[in-house]
């Protein structure tokens, strides 16, 4: 990583508000258009009624054979009176009473609606090709805002925790993934002003990139190495002998197994603290381990000059106190046993700084434990956490702090919740990181004030257990898909036989008279009736036979295929455990309650984000 990098990166990463990672928010797709789909189509205008018009034209133009047969005889007959006058003002009155009054003037009238009707549909049709235009206008316009939108959204969105928990538990997850962790989460706070106080127990340095960024930034850096700084840093002291009793006590008591064991508990505080209270001197590691070989009568004076003269004759005036039954002895060769690998490099207590001294530094302090022998680091790391504890019970506002502990599995349910308990009392924010959720760790998940992240889980019952607590939800999944295939093949065959038999009788009648007319000679028609007239009388009779027959043949063929999807209603993990062990490195899962809700939500803690395009600077609301 270059410099230039770094330092984007650093600026970039130190924001004033909390930040625990972020959370990928799709853009909502690209919308159709309200009116898609519905673009204006041509209907054809309704036509002018016209039939009447035409049918009175059609019913005209049938009579005016007959009409004009008829004027052109009247017009015959006044020429051939020499009436030239009337008969050419009968033509013209019949040609405009027959012709042009019932045909001509409806022809005009046809013509001009069907004009009018032309225009109306131009005009429509006009109209149609601007609404289609400005239709097609609205649906560019609507598409090129959906991809502006689109491509303006922004994707990532600041995660932060809504609840305002006084503790996080983290499960799960690598190194890797604690580190990146702290040192989104860890810049934020520090831009913030807030100290930072890391109890690393793990062994892998996860605080070293937080530490890196933070030194760049100017931020004051404190790192203990235990047991390597031993010689300046004493974890008992400024401490009262009951104190420190009951720190060493409880220490010792969760190395056993899971139990009650609290009468053991009280046996080994009443041990170290009739030990340290005889104590004239520093109470370093290798006086307390002395003093228990005094009780135990095991202590040899001459070959080891740890104690003084006084010490030893309080000592050994308590030695009778707790007489030397097994169960004493045993309890003695326990507590030697574990305190010894305390012993380290210069345990003088001479010039030593206390460790809640750590408390007044500001920036970021860190705790590491470190050591080749596991039975010795473990213990190491029980006495640190106990220290830690006690001074967070003196501590009077730890609001402007926020402590971590990395690496906690180990510790125990009870001790942790002790923690948690006086970090909330004090308001001092506790985050526990732990690699596993096993055993009673997973009573913690979902207590008082509190809220989860969930990391990578390779493990199928640690994932199960996170799964169960992230809980359940209902959905719809396909449940059955079926496919009906069939074929119908229908044969018909038919007969038809037929016979009729008709008979008909027809009897005509006709009867005619005349009539004629003659012309005076003032050209008057006179009609005269004639006595002429004949008749005719016919019958006709018919009969007929007939038969017949049919046969007829059908065949059909029918293919039917049927396909249906069935839905069901689950109620099914909403996270499942098999993705919880296959989260990315960087990927959690953070469960919170709110006060109206359960809030579960997917984030990535990986601060390179920070240096991608279309980063949100404030949660999503």
């Amino acid at each position: 990583m270059t410099g230039s990098t770094s330092v984007t990166l650093a600026e970039r990463l130190f924001v004033p508000q909390e930040r625990w990672g972020w959370e990928y928010v799709p853009p909502a797709p690209i919308t159709p258009h309200p009116e898609e789909g519905d673009m204006p189509e041509w209907r054809e205008p309704r036509e002018p009624d016209v039939s009447v018009l035409r049918e009175g034209i059609a019913d005209s133009a049938g009579r005016l054979f007959r009409r004009l047969l008829v004027t052109f005889v009247l017009f015959v007959v006044l020429k051939y009176a020499s009436a030239d006058e009337l008969a050419a003002f009968v033509l013209v009155g019949a040609v405009v009473a027959f012709v042009v009054v019932p045909i001509v003037l409806p022809l005009v009238r046809l013509g001009f609606i069907l004009s009018r009707a032309r225009a109306a549909r131009q005009t429509h049709y006009n109209r149609l090709l601007k609404a289609q235009q400005d239709w097609e206008n609205r649906r560019k316009a609507h598409e090129r805002a959906e991809w502006a939108r689109l491509e303006a959204a922004q994707l990532w969105h600041p995660l932060r925790l809504r609840s305002g928990p006084s503790r996080v538990d983290v499960f799960g997850g690598t190194a890797e993934s604690w580190s990146n962790l702290l040192a989104t989460l860890g810049c934020s706070l520090a831009q913030a002003g807030t100290k930072l106080t890391v109890a690393d127990f793990s062994e892998q340095y996860v605080t070293s990139a937080l530490a890196g960024l933070m030194f760049d930034r100017g931020h004051r850096i404190t790192q203990i190495e235990l047991p390597t700084h031993v010689d300046r840093y004493d974890l008992l002291a400024g401490l009262a002998p009951d104190e420190a009793a009951e720190l060493l006590a409880q220490a010792v008591h969760t190395l056993r197994e899971q139990g009650d064991h609290v009468d053991l508990r009280a046996l080994d505080a009443d041990l170290l603290e009739t030990v340290l209270s005889r104590l004239t001197g520093v109470p370093t590691f290798s006086r307390v381990v002395a003093g228990l070989e005094v009780v135990r009568r095991n202590y040899d004076s001459v070959t080891d000059r740890t104690l003084d003269a006084e010490e030893l004759t309080l000592l050994s005036s308590a030695v009778d106190n707790f007489g030397q039954g097994e169960r004493v002895q045993q309890e003695l060769q326990f507590l030697i046993s574990s305190l010894r690998k305390m012993i380290q490099g210069n345990d003088s207590g001479n010039g030593k700084a206390s460790l809640s001294e750590m408390w007044d530094l500001g920036g970021l302090t860190v705790v590491n434990t470190t050591h080749d022998e596991s039975r010795r680091k473990d213990f190491l790391d029980r006495v640190v956490f106990h220290r830690l504890l006690h001074d967070v019970r003196g501590l009077r506002d730890g609001g402007d702090r926020v402590l971590f502990v990395v690496g906690a599995d180990a510790m125990g349910l009870k001790a942790l919740e002790m923690l948690a308990k006086q970090c909330r009392r004090v308001g001092l924010r506790l985050i526990l990181m732990m690699e596993r959720l096993r055993g009673d760790l997973k009573e913690l998940l979902g207590s008082s004030d509190s809220a989860a992240i969930l990391m990578r889980l390779g493990n199928a019952q640690d994932a199960a257990a996170a799964a169960e607590f992230i809980g359940k939800g209902y959905k719809f999944v396909l449940s059955q898909t079926t496919t009906q295939a069939s074929t119908t093949l229908t044969k018909g065959t038919a007969n038809t036989t037929s016979a009729s038999v008709g008979e008909s009788n027809t009897d005509t009648r006709s009867k005619t008279r005349g009539t004629s007319w003659n012309q005076d000679a003032a050209h008057f028609f006179i009609s005269s009736r004639g006595g002429s007239g004949s008749t005719t009388t016919g019958t006709s009779f018919t009969e007929s036979l007939s038969s017949g027959w049919s046969e007829s043949v059908n065949q059909s063929t029918g293919d039917t295929i049927t396909k249906g999807d069935a839905e069901s209603r689950v109620h099914e993990y909403v996270v499942e455990p098999t993705t919880l062990q296959s989260l990315a490195l960087m990927a959690f899962v953070l469960v919170e309650s709110l006060p109206s809700e359960r809030r579960v939500v997917i984030g990535d803690c990986n601060p390179g984000i920070t240096s991608l395009d279309r980063v949100a600077q404030f949660p999503r609301s």
